[in-house]
């Protein structure tokens, strides 16, 4: 009975500490998107999440809480597996026919744009600044380039004749940078869908080849 209780106890403490974290980061979210890495306090980031500053430092530094809301934003939930490996990222890699998996790339460009992209670009400016933040993005990009290995390898056997996947995988990570996020929806005010449109045709168009006669 003992045991019993004990084992109730750490879980409740668990599942306390998960709820603790997850307001925090919440919290860092809206800050950070708010008032920028820079702008932003740990004494606001508490205040934010209505706890005590101290509870706030206890999940790590400011670094440390941004690359947390990235992972988040990224991956889209808090699931410890590499973001490949969850669905429907997961579909999208053993999905074989050209026509839907170009679909759910859009429906997950759509899906991931306008949580991600925001989150991306405090990253981005953060490393401009922040040595710590600095190799956090040069990782992060690096894994980006990793999973979109995958991705591409995932669809090698569509490609156009003589495209081989490093190849296909180096325009991909160009056209799916944050940049060229940020010049056609910021700059140019093209909507989410208008960009999720563009994504997935792009990539049909530069990196699959022709078939059943020419493209529209």
């Amino acid at each position: 009975m003992a045991d019993g209780k004990r084992v109730y106890r750490s879980s409740l403490r668990a599942e306390q500490a998960r709820r603790t974290r997850a307001l925090v980061v919440d919290a860092a979210a809206t800050c950070f998107l708010r008032s920028g890495y820079a702008g932003a306090t740990m004494k606001e980031i508490a205040a934010e999440a209505g706890v005590a500053l101290q509870t706030v430092f206890a999940q790590g530094g400011k670094s440390a809480l941004l690359l947390a809301v990235v992972d988040r934003a990224v991956a889209g939930d808090d699931d410890d597996r590499p973001v490949l490996e969850r669905d429907p990222l997961r579909d999208l890699l053993e999905i074989r026919d050209r026509a839907p998996k170009l679909a759910l790339l859009r429906d997950l460009t759509l899906a991931w744009q306008p949580v991600a992209a925001p989150v991306l670009r405090v990253f981005r400016d953060a490393a401009a600044t922040d040595p710590e933040v600095a190799a956090a993005w040069t990782e992060y990009e690096d894994r980006r380039y990793r999973d979109l290995t995958r991705l591409v390898a995932s669809f090698a056997h569509l490609l156009r004749d003589g495209l081989g996947v490093e190849r296909a995988t180096d325009v991909l990570w160009s056209v799916a940078s944050t940049e060229t996020a940020d010049n056609l929806v910021v700059a140019r005010g093209w909507t989410t869908e208008a960009y999720a449109d563009w994504f997935a045709d792009t990539v049909d168009r530069l990196l699959l080849r022709v078939e059943n006669g020419p493209r529209g």
